[in-house]
C-alpha cells in the first residue's frame, strides 16, 4: 500500500482529519512558506496525535543545531530536508527518519541523488518539481514515468516519495507511472494555503486505499 504524507499542516482539525482518513504521516513546514508553522503550534498539534503517525518537520538549509532543537521540542519523528544539505549534514540526524528532497524535471536534478542513496545517510528520497527560484510547494508535476528509471540506477535500494502537483484527480496516475514508495501531498488537498479541504483529503486518501496501490 502506498505510504501517504499530508504536508503543510498548520492546525489540529486538519491534522486529526488526515489521520482519521488514513494518512501515514503529517508534514510541518518550518522553512519560509505560506504554510510555515511555529514550533509551539506544531508541538501542540503533535502532542495530540497518535503514536503510529509519522510527524515530519520540513527544513531548508537550516543550521543543524536549530533543526535538532525544533525536532526535540516538537516531538518530530522525521526530518525532510529541502535545500542543499550535504550527505555529511544528513548523517548527523541518524536518530530520525531522514527524507532528502530533490527538485527534478525532464532533464534536471536527477544526477544529484546518487551520492545520498549510495552513502546510506538518508532513509528516503523525495522528488519534487523543479521550478526556478521556488524550493517546493509549486503545485506542478514532474514526469512521473522517470521514477522507475531512477530506482534502477541507484546502487542501493531506496524508498522514493513522489511530490509536486498531486491531487485527487491525478493521484492514481502518479502512482501507476512512478510506482513510488509513497506520495507527498500539500496544495493538492487545500482550500487555501495552510488550510486543508477535507473533501479533497477524503477523495485522495480513499482512492489510494481503495485501489490497493
Amino acid at each position: 500500500m502506498t505510504w501517504i504524507k499530508i504536508c503543510g499542516i498548520t492546525n489540529l482539525l486538519d491534522a486529526q482529519e488526515a489521520v482519521l482518513l488514513g494518512a501515514d504521516a503529517l508534514g510541518f513546514i518550518f522553512a519560509d512558506s505560506k504554510r510555515k508553522v511555529k514550533p509551539q503550534a506544531a508541538k501542540e498539534i503533535i502532542d495530540l496525535l497518535p503514536g503510529h503517525v509519522e510527524k515530519i518537520g520540513v527544513f531548508l538549509d537550516e543550521k543543524a543545531q536549530e533543526v535538532e532543537a525544533a525536532a526535540r521540542f516538537c516531538g518530530l519523528t522525521g526530518l525532510q530536508l529541502h535545500g542543499s544539505e550535504s550527505p555529511k549534514y544528513c548523517k548527523g540526524f541518524a536518530q530520525y527518519k531522514v527524507i532528502k528532497a530533490f527538485r527534478v524535471n525532464e532533464r534536471m536534478g536527477w544526477e544529484e541523488i546518487g551520492p545520498y542513496a549510495a552513502s546510506g545517510v538518508v532513509d528516503r528520497i523525495l522528488l519534487d518539481t523543479y521550478v526556478e527560484g521556488i524550493p517546493g510547494g509549486t503545485g506542478k508535476t514532474f514526469p512521473w514515468r522517470l521514477v522507475p528509471q531512477l530506482r534502477k540506477s541507484l546502487t542501493r535500494d531506496m524508498p522514493v516519495i513522489a511530490a509536486g502537483g498531486i491531487n485527487p484527480l491525478n493521484v492514481l496516475q502518479a502512482i501507476k507511472e512512478a510506482n513510488p514508495f509513497g506520495i507527498d501531498v500539500g496544495s493538492g488537498v487545500e482550500r487555501q494555503a495552510g488550510v486543508k479541504d477535507h473533501e479533497k483529503l477524503k477523495q485522495l486518501i480513499y482512492q489510494v486505499k481503495k485501489s490497493g496501490a
